[in-house]
């Protein structure tokens, strides 16, 4: 019986970044060893792992026309505004601001340092 997603994998270029950028998300290194390094934020668990030789292919943020595979990452908070500001003070860089989207939620997009989508997310209360 499946119980859920125990992590998501991320390939990555340059490990030490990956794991520095995660960790001004708010997600702390749970165990690392040679082939990689597992970060937990919340119930949000990572493998961030050393990618082969392949280039990375950037994904829109807009969805459409995106390679095959994983697109984004949508993370849950409480207050998508206050985890902008908060993220923006440390230095986080964002392809959006905080808007709310006809699809029902209000996001915040960034990506890491390989191109991956990663949605900050709030569910709009229904009226």
């Amino acid at each position: 019986m499946i119980l859920g997603i125990d992590n998501v994998g991320i390939a990555t270029r340059d490990l030490a970044l990956s794991v520095s950028f995660y960790q001004s998300l708010g997600f702390a290194k749970a165990h690392q060893n040679e082939r990689g390094c597992t970060m937990i934020a919340g119930t949000i668990k990572l493998f961030i792992f050393r990618a082969g030789s392949q280039e990375s292919s950037s994904r829109a943020i807009s969805l459409e026309g995106n390679p095959p595979g994983i697109d984004h990452i949508s993370i849950l908070v409480d207050d998508v505004d206050r985890t902008f500001t908060e993220l923006k003070g440390r230095g986080v860089e964002f392809v959006t601001g905080p808007a709310d989207q006809s699809w029902g939620a209000r996001t915040a997009v960034l990506h890491d340092p390989d191109g991956n989508n990663l949605y900050f997310l709030a569910w709009l209360a229904k009226k």
